[in-house]
């Protein structure tokens, strides 16, 4: 791996602290569920440590990596011929109708401001009988920035997200079965606001800029008056809080209508 490769999967890795808590928790789940998948996508997979994971469980199957980022991609932590990298985004994905016989998408869903789209591209990639298990964040989702920001001015420098019960209407509504959501919060404690920020910058998050001007919506004196704000969070420990609302959901694709024959 050369340098510049190594340089962005390690400091994703550095960064995704709750991330990785999350695919942790999510492939705990799988060992609950009978499943032997033939294909396998990971939708959102970044430098690969969610597929790197569910390739340990299943090194049979064949798995695809997609990914907004081709920097990530090019970075991603795996070599074996079984897994094949493809850069697309999450409304327009580039397979046949009923390819996959389990999709996985883990802190990923969320950047899609489509998101409607997305599930229904990945209800059509999915085999009838297929899962489909994912996390994605809830709207408390660094609520303490989004909070601190808020005091600053009126503009958006935090990300919406979809309300559990809203993803559970649109499952509902493509015809998934057997649809499960659930929601915890997890918890990062900061020393410094800056030290959040190093770590949404190294796992990719999206920085909010003016339509216009194209210019960050952030100056050096809003961004101190912002770190000012944020001091109210600081527990009586001295650690700075950072919330995930994380939702977790799992669902099949229906086999109505579908007849198996015999051979």
């Amino acid at each position: 791996m050369n340098k510049i490769k190594k340089s962005i999967s390690e400091k994703y890795i550095n960064s995704a602290i709750v991330q990785k808590e999350i695919i942790n928790r999510l492939i705990e789940r799988l060992t609950f569920i009978n499943l032997i998948p033939r294909r396998v996508i990971d939708i959102g997979s970044g430098v690969g440590l969610s597929t790197k994971s569910l390739f340990e469980i299943y090194p049979k199957a064949e798995f695809f990596m997609v990914d907004h980022s081709s920097e990530s991609l090019n970075s991603n932590i795996l070599y074996d011929k079984n897994i094949l990298p493809v850069c697309a985004d999450f409304k327009n994905i580039p397979f046949e109708n009923s390819t996959f016989d389990f999709v996985f998408s883990s802190s990923a869903l969320h950047w899609e401001i489509d998101i409607q789209n997305s599930f229904k591209e990945i209800y059509r990639i999915l085999k009838p009988g297929g899962l489909f298990l994912f996390s994605t964040y809830g709207p408390d989702t660094l609520i303490e920035l989004r909070s601190a920001w808020a005091q600053i001015d009126n503009q958006k420098h935090v990300n919406d997200f979809y309300d559990m019960h809203d993803i559970g209407d649109l499952m509902q509504n493509l015809n998934f079965m057997d649809s499960v959501l659930d929601v915890e919060k997890i918890v990062i404690q900061y020393d410094e606001v800056s030290q959040l920020q190093k770590d949404l910058k190294n796992i990719g998050s999206k920085v909010f800029y003016d339509d216009t001007e194209k210019i960050p919506l952030y100056s050096s004196q809003k961004m101190s008056a912002m770190y000012q704000e944020y001091e109210k969070f600081r527990s009586k420990l001295g650690h700075l809080p950072a919330t995930y609302e994380v939702i977790y959901g799992s669902a099949w694709k229906r086999m109505d209508n579908i007849i198996e024959y015999a051979k």
